[in-house]
């Protein structure tokens, strides 16, 4: 939903091991630079989806495209969805807590990389190979990271509001936004924090199949990002509402009706044009049939690729890491690589 809203709150689960290998995301590094990426995805199973070119058809991927025209209607096409999202915490056992406590999220794996010394966690609603997820990431030794101005919050739709905040409440949680309609409109919303601060906006919408449902970044421009995310990542503009009284406009974009896909909410506060992004928030993952591809659509239109697309070191799955024009990171990854990685 909008931009100036908020909340917080505290509250582990056996570990699911998976395959050792998977790439990291927002481990080690602690700028917003080349972070440690993470797997991402098919958007559907493995079955259906259509298989990437091999590594010795980059130089023909690489220049696939007669022009812009080709370019947009190639990423429009792609198979693509919002995998999960990454970001770092301070404490990952009070984090697993809150979540799977206070949010009802699942602990779907965690594993540690003591070499790099990192440890990352996977929670959300449902499996990662059809649901989007959060991917928590701590650093060995770190335990506080400054969230920014720029990040907003994530949403969590439910059946009902009010219940969710008060359950949040008696865990000792923080909430910084009591149930009640948003402003201008009739959708039933609260506001909490994590205890690092992140904040999530829980949305009352019964039966939805998409729980983890927004990432909301703030923008300096609206209609700058709007076209990156239409044309260089080939999201569709689901909706677009202006709030004069407040001061501020958001544009819901995606691969999918809101109502049954994660989103990603574009927020601009009139007036602002740039925000600092401090080093907790890291970025989104984005499964592709294509990543070689998808870079050159990327720098097409104006994009910032600051991971050349190809394997990741010693591991056979590809990836590309791109900037959108406000410096927020999106991570484009094979979608037949991701399922194998989740067998």
């Amino acid at each position: 939903m909008a931009a100036g809203r908020s909340g917080t709150v505290a509250c582990a689960a056996p570990a699911v091991p998976r395959r050792p290998l998977l790439l990291s995301t927002a481990a080690a590094a602690l700028q917003p630079g080349p972070v440690r990426l993470s797997r991402s995805g098919s958007g559907t199973a493995a079955g259906k989806l259509r298989a990437s070119p091999p590594d010795a058809a980059q130089a023909a991927t690489a220049a696939a495209f007669a022009g812009e025209e080709e370019a947009f209607a190639w990423a429009k096409n792609d198979n693509r969805r919002l995998l999960h999202v990454v970001y770092r915490v301070g404490d990952l056992d009070r984090t697993i807590k809150f979540y799977t406590e206070c949010l009802g999220m699942k602990l779907l794996r965690k594993r540690d990389i003591p070499e790099e010394k990192y440890t990352n966690a996977f929670l959300g609603y449902g499996s990662e190979d059809s649901h989007f997820v959060v991917e928590l990431t701590y650093n060995y030794g770190v335990d506080k990271y400054d969230v920014g101005a720029g990040f907003g919050h994530f949403g969590v739709a439910v059946d009902d509001v009010a219940k969710i905040v008060e359950l949040i409440r008696a865990k000792g949680g923080k909430v910084t936004r009591e149930a009640g309609p948003v402003k201008g409109g009739k959708t039933v919303i609260a506001f909490v924090e994590d205890p690092d601060g992140y904040k999530f906006e829980i949305i009352e919408r019964p039966g939805t199949p998409e729980p983890l449902c927004q990432v909301m970044l703030r923008v300096g421009d609206l209609d700058r990002a709007i076209s990156f995310y239409e044309k260089a990542c080939g999201m569709e503009l689901l909706r677009k509402r202006d709030n004069p009284e407040y001061k501020y406009t958001v544009a819901m974009m995606g691969y999918g009706p809101e109502d049954k896909n994660a989103v990603l909410e574009l927020t601009y506060n009139y007036g602002v044009t740039e925000y600092g992004k401090g080093n907790a928030y890291a970025q989104i993952a984005i499964g592709t049939d294509d990543v070689y591809k998808t870079a050159e659509v990327v720098k097409l239109f104006g994009g910032q690729v600051v991971r050349e697309p190809g394997p990741l070191p010693g591991i056979s799955t590809k990836i590309t890491s791109i900037l959108d024009p406000d410096g927020w990171k999106s991570v484009f990854v094979d979608n037949i690589d991701f399922a194998k990685e989740l067998e």
